[in-house]
């Protein structure tokens, strides 16, 4: 029995030094390993790829800056370029030019024997001085002045729209040779100096027309002037016919009550 004791005692360290070894297992390790590492390659390959992109990218937008800038030393900055190209072909007077007389020189120089004397080439009869009777008289000149500014606007919207016909002929033609030079322009900033001509030569255009509704709404207001005017000399007659009348009155009215008629101062006929 002690030698049996004694056997497990000196036999126990042994056993507790044996490996075991699980090949299945260990094969299965190995296998999610190789495919983590398979993985992370593929990975890394990817972000390769995507930086590649990036770097062409970039190689792209370094050429084209290069273009733009050998463009730009060759032509000048388009932007400045077309700014100087409209101040310099078009005239930088002609981006502010205004037309025909203002209304305040208008009314100034309206002469109301002008008026008197106008025709309009035959449309309308002169005005004489004379009665049905064949006789002379005055005319009271200020009244007709008013009539003399409607037709002195008539007069300057007629010579606005004259120059600005001129005028808007000679954009109009430069904007259709604008626009074919730039159906066959070769380089952006080619482009960029015709887009900047045509935007000038629109405004222009724009300009002339508002200077023609100006003259014309300028027209319409002195017209609704003398009508606002002949409506308050209406009223002013008629507030004046019914002062007289009422003053006539109280003046009859006082008279006869200062004269008295009495037996002693009536004789018979």
């Amino acid at each position: 029995m002690r030698l049996l004791i004694l056997f497990v005692i000196l036999t126990a360290p042994l056993c507790a030094q044996w490996i075991v070894n699980d090949p299945v297992n260990t094969a299965v390790n190995s296998a999610v390993q190789a495919g983590q590492v398979a993985n992370h390659i593929e990975i890394l390959k990817q972000w390769a790829q995507q930086i590649e992109g990036l770097n062409r990218q970039l190689r792209q937008l370094e050429e084209q800056l290069t273009v733009q800038q050998r463009i730009r030393d060759v032509m000048g900055d388009p932007s400045a370029a077309g700014a100087g190209l409209v101040l310099r072909d078009l005239g930088a007077t002609d981006l502010a030019r205004s037309y025909g007389e203002t209304l305040s020189a208008v009314r100034r120089l309206s002469n109301a024997i002008d008026s008197l004397r106008r025709t309009s080439d035959g449309i309308y009869r002169q005005l004489d001085d004379r009665t049905v009777l064949g006789r002379d008289f005055v005319r009271q000149e200020p009244l007709y002045r008013r009539y003399a500014a409607v037709e002195r606007q008539a007069d300057n919207l007629a010579a606005v729209h004259a120059e600005t016909d001129t005028r808007s002929a000679a954009l109009q033609a430069d904007l259709v040779a604008t626009l074919e030079q730039l159906r066959s322009a070769g380089t952006q900033a080619e482009v960029d100096k015709l887009n900047a001509k045509i935007s000038a030569l629109n405004g222009q255009l724009a300009h002339v027309d508002a200077q023609r509704r100006d003259e014309a709404d300028k027209l319409r207001a002195q017209q609704i002037l003398n009508e606002n005017q002949a409506a308050k000399e209406r009223q002013d007659f008629l507030e004046k016919q019914i002062a007289e009348e009422q003053q006539t009155l109280a003046v009859v009215g006082a008279w006869q009550q200062s004269v008295k008629v009495t037996p002693t101062t009536y004789t018979r006929p």
